[in-house]
């Protein structure tokens, strides 16, 4: 949180996005490691590892069956994979795996088209994703190839943006 709010908004988020993001001071409490409770439901946080980037966490919410996934799964949005390098793809399968093993019933991403449900196939959804780019990017495809061939194997997804950025980080 404070390399994001610190160094990493003033390199990347106000450049991106000038005058558009408000004032976000980094207030925080550790969580328990037993989780917490809202309204008498224990809530837990499950640490996931590597995902669209490093030390990723879900929420879970075992009394509703949900699991609020942030980087875990994306839902109908393209995924950002410029820090995959190394095997950050085989990591982000596994976290998938560790959410799966929860047995959600809900799965809201953190990265989604808001007119898509929070169904938990959105989890695999994402793992197939990820499967077809790493197939992709074995074949060391020069970038343009990798992207047009990406937005053809998942032409309804949004935001195209991270596919070409993802492309240009990853490919000679």
């Amino acid at each position: 949180m404070h390399r994001q709010a610190g160094e990493g908004r003033r390199t990347r988020w106000d450049v991106d996005f000038p005058g558009l993001i408000p004032d976000s001071p980094v207030v925080y409490r550790v969580v328990p490691d037993d989780g917490f409770a809202l309204e008498g439901h224990p809530l837990h946080v499950v640490e996931t590892g590597h995902t669209d980037t490093d030390d990723t966490t879900v929420l879970h919410v075992p009394s509703i069956g949900l699991v609020v996934a942030g980087d875990v799964a994306y839902n109908g949005v393209h995924q950002y994979l410029r820090e995959s390098a190394g095997g950050g793809i085989d990591k982000w399968l596994t976290a998938i795996g560790t959410v799966l093993a929860l047995n959600p019933r809900a799965v809201v991403a953190g990265h989604k088209n808001k007119a898509l449900p929070d169904d938990p196939v959105i989890l695999e959804q994402t793992r197939d994703y990820l499967l077809d780019a790493q197939r992709l990017l074995a074949e060391k495809p020069r970038p343009r190839p990798f992207y047009d061939r990406m937005l053809q194997l998942h032409p309804d997804r949004l935001n195209p943006g991270p596919v070409w950025y993802s492309a240009l980080a990853l490919l000679p």
